[in-house]
């Protein structure tokens, strides 16, 4: 009991605020359960977000039994959960003290660490907590998560392929290695990269214009993930009277911050200074949106668009995709609400990976407008119609080269029931700094 008291002492000032919102009539209820029923009690209390009175019922089980030490665990998660994690890790070192290597108190651990941002603590644990349960599933997987929090994914990959050896059907497991293998892992790895890019834009209707884009950039790994600066420069030509007047710039910065293993952002914001009607590029671009992996190998998005032309033009998008084996498959919608209603568009992406998530062959279909794509006419293609068809493919060559290209084809409304074929291509070059 001394010992208990010691560390319920520790922890004062925060049991303290919880304890003064338990009415003595309240603790008197609690008398009336056995130690099993309590606990159980205090659980469906922490689950329904009743974390005083869960934490309240706990301390004192603890009063009656000390050696009940899923009491202790489920005190330390509730100060976990609420950022409290040295005093999370009193109550956790109470039961390990008494019981080294009891199952959930080092799995509670563990997770504490992570939690924390003490990932090398976490992985320590996680050895320890293995040389008393070798071969543990929840103890794999702990081990694998610390070791991709670290961005050590050798290590990572090679913990996983122990666990699905051992439990072939794991469905953490997968979804974690789906996770390393997804298009979007790749932004968070240290590859520092020069880039340069073209695309061309083509149509005949109702004049001829031909559209071309060059992007030059570099992209910077920096903690939590990479940032990308570019310049694209434009020229337009008309019925083959030559270029515009003056040339379009655009600065463009790019990022795409990691916000855990399973989650990370697109921010995006481009400039260029409109001189002249003969701009094809929007005085302002930007993107906001939010990524997160889910189970079974799905991942969903939701996140804004912005241009500014005239005025600002607000487009709200989101994306529910699914891996299925070496298979991805996404919906992506677009809707612009307007001063003439709310119009939107849609778009499905199929794409087939080879060896790594750089080389893939991919297929999209299109229905409406896409505010992710260099337009010159936005604002007067908002309200009509187009439908497309595209094929895309990326190829690593060795380790310091990836190419990546596409081809779109667009039967796009023009002016209304008026229609035109309009043809677009794009190829990318990326040369890697440091190895992949």
């Amino acid at each position: 009991m001394k010992k208990l008291l010691l560390y319920i002492l520790c922890c004062a000032p925060a049991i303290l605020t919880f304890s003064s919102g338990t009415s003595a009539q309240e603790k008197d209820f609690f008398i009336h359960f056995t130690d099993d029923s309590l606990f159980f009690k205090a659980q469906n209390m922490a689950l329904d977000g009743k974390w005083d009175r869960a934490r309240e019922a706990a301390l004192d089980l603890l009063e009656r039994n000390p050696l009940y030490h899923d009491a202790s665990i489920l005190i330390a998660r509730l100060f976990a959960w609420e950022k409290n994690y040295d005093s999370a890790r009193v109550f956790i070192r109470n039961v390990t003290d008494q019981s080294p290597g009891y199952h959930d108190a080092m799995s509670a651990l563990v997770d504490i660490e992570i939690w924390d941002g003490n990932y090398s603590a976490a992985l320590e644990t996680a050895e320890i907590a293995l040389s008393f349960h070798p071969g543990d599933k929840g103890f794999l997987y702990q081990k694998a998560r610390a070791f991709l929090y670290q961005d050590m994914e050798n290590e990572t990959r090679e913990t996983l392929a122990n666990l699905l050896e051992i439990y072939p059907d794991n469905e953490e497991a997968v979804d974690l290695l789906k996770t390393l293998d997804a298009p979007g892992f790749y932004y968070y790895r240290e590859n520092s990269y020069l880039m340069s890019g073209y695309y061309g834009e083509y149509f005949h209707e109702p004049y001829s214009r031909n559209f071309h884009m060059g992007t030059a950039g570099y992209s910077h790994f920096i903690s939590p993930g990479p940032v990308t600066v570019k310049l694209n420069f434009a020229n337009t030509y008309f019925d083959g009277t030559g270029m515009t007047r003056y040339p379009s710039l655009q600065y463009e910065i790019e990022s795409y911050p990691r916000l855990s293993p399973d989650s990370y952002l697109l921010l995006n914001y481009a400039y260029s200074r409109r001189r002249s009607p003969g701009q094809v590029f929007p005085g302002h671009r930007g993107a906001f949106e939010y990524f997160r992996n889910l189970p079974r190998g799905f991942e969903a998005s939701l996140g804004l668009r912005f241009m500014y032309w005239d005025k600002t033009y607000f487009f709200y998008t989101g994306s529910v995709g699914k891996y299925y084996g070496n298979m991805w498959f996404s919906f992506r919608p677009y809707i612009f609400p307007g001063d003439n209603g709310w119009s939107g568009s849609w778009y499905f992406n199929a794409r087939k990976y080879f060896s790594s998530a750089d080389d893939f062959a991919g297929i999209v279909l299109g229905f409406g407008l896409s505010p992710d794509e260099t337009l010159s006419d936005l604002t007067e293609r908002l309200y009509l119609n187009t439908t497309s068809i595209g094929v895309e493919l990326s190829k690593s060559i060795g380790e310091a080269y990836l190419i990546r290209s596409s081809l779109r084809y667009e039967y796009e409304e023009y002016r209304v029931s008026e229609f035109r074929n309009r043809w677009s291509f794009n190829l990318g070059l990326r040369y890697y700094l440091t190895s992949r």
